[in-house]
């Protein structure tokens, strides 16, 4: 059996089979190298049934969920106990990249078949976990499988399962179709992990811009959703004089503006409108009525409501001066709070780093964008890696991490695993 500590991640496997996958299951038409591999779609269906038949092949017992998540466990020399688990998505946005939560999956593989070939029993199972609609592209829920396993999200897994498409697909129908409704628990106490780590690529410039190898992430970000409904008076586009209007459309585009201004203004964080529908889409028609969705998020979850409380406020400034018959009204439909990731866990990732990157190589950092592993966090103890992103590019066919941080980073991955599962060997970890 080799020794652990000279154990080496097979670069060239690693690109070759992230690269392979992605080009068979959601690639944009060459040469371009974007990616749209919607949750649970037939793309979703192809590549998790290689990711099953290959953790298989490696001697990894499978679980899935009720919401579709995949749990590939290899076994340690402790029976019964929970596994050190390595996790990320690979769902992708409609016009999304090759790195984005893909990464952190195929490291993880890469990590098990480093163990595999090297004969190597750890003390504790190892586990990659594969987290059903991390990105809420095609079911409205961001971080969604990850948060019904946590138990902390405010969307049930009745509620998820409702949840429909812009085609009308029950989201339990569409883990029907592709053989993915799982009848294991969605529930971390009845499916447990002793810890969850997560390699991701950072989706900002902070890395490129410091010159910085590997980000240890300490914690990430709160974040609501708030969906937005303007109502106005329908009319006809030639007929209704200008004076008279309630259009809809003007006054979202005017609260829509006030969005950004508020967050420049009071500079507490981020916030940001990407979803917009109107009720006619026609030309001739005034609309009466419009909806949006607000992103706010910021680094604590009070400046998270103080961001979203200034928002609002403008919008009301805004309806008093448009003085017609417009109005708006506000729910929220989603929401993260901050996570604060454990110590033992960022201490095993730091060690991890400095072994593979040197010590002048590494920069803590928070996390600006919501991660499964932020739902874990709430319940094992948890900590990310990330690696830079080639001008801070992400959700973009053009997001580029190099194949060289690729394996920094699952070779990073797997040297912190290997210290979690001896620190918990020799009991200086208690199971979680």
């Amino acid at each position: 059996m080799a020794n652990t500590r000279e154990l080496k991640i097979n670069a060239q496997r690693l690109n070759d089979t992230l690269q392979s996958t992605c080009t068979s299951w959601g690639a944009f038409a060459a040469p371009s190298t974007g990616m749209c591999r919607l949750t649970l779609s037939q793309e979703d269906k192809q590549v998790r049934d290689w990711l099953v038949a290959e953790c298989k092949s490696l001697g990894c017992e499978v679980k899935v969920d009720q919401i579709g998540n995949i749990f590939a466990t290899r076994p340690g020399s402790v029976k019964g106990v929970k596994p050190i688990a390595m996790g990320s998505h690979m769902d992708t946005q409609p016009a999304g990249g090759r790195y984005d939560g893909i990464l952190g999956v195929q490291s993880a593989l890469e990590v098990l078949r480093t163990l595999h070939d090297n004969d190597i029993t750890t003390h504790l199972p190892i586990a990659l976990v594969n987290w059903t609609n991390e990105e809420g592209a095609r079911f409205p829920g961001a971080m969604m499988a990850s948060g019904v396993w946590s138990t902390h999200s405010s969307t049930s897994l009745e509620a998820c399962w409702d949840l429909q498409d812009k085609e009308g697909i029950r989201m339990k129908q569409a883990l029907e179709d592709i053989g993915y409704l799982g009848d294991t628990k969605a529930d971390y106490k009845d499916n447990g992990l002793e810890c969850h780590f997560e390699l991701h690529i950072e989706q900002g410039p902070l890395l490129e811009k410091e010159g910085k190898t590997v980000g240890i992430v300490t914690s990430v970000q709160g974040m609501k959703w708030f969906a937005v409904r303007v109502e106005g008076v329908e009319g006809h586009a030639g007929a209704t004089p200008m004076p008279g209007r309630a259009d809809a459309i003007v006054t979202a585009s005017r609260l829509i503006t006030a969005v950004r201004d508020a967050a420049l203004k009071t500079e507490l964080g981020v916030a940001t409108v990407g979803v917009i529908k109107s009720d006619t889409s026609s030309q001739a028609t005034i609309s009466a009525g419009v909806d949006f969705i607000i992103d706010v998020r910021c680094t604590t979850d009070d400046m998270v409501d103080e961001l979203a409380s200034a928002v609002f406020k403008a919008f009301d400034k805004i309806i008093a001066e448009e003085g017609n018959s417009t109005s708006y009204a506000i729910a929220r439909s989603w929401g993260m709070p901050q996570s604060v990731f454990h110590p033992r866990c960022i201490d095993a990732c730091r060690s991890a780093a400095i072994k593979t990157a040197g010590e002048d190589q590494i920069m803590e950092m928070k996390s600006r964008a919501g991660h499964d592993t932020a739902w874990t966090s709430r319940v094992c103890p948890s900590s990310m890696i990330f690696v830079p992103s080639k001008d801070g590019l992400s959700h973009n066919p053009n997001e580029y991490t190099s194949p060289e941080h690729c394996a920094i980073g699952a070779q990073v991955l797997l040297d912190a695993v290997l210290e979690y599962d001896e620190k918990a060997r020799t009991g200086q970890y208690q199971s979680s």
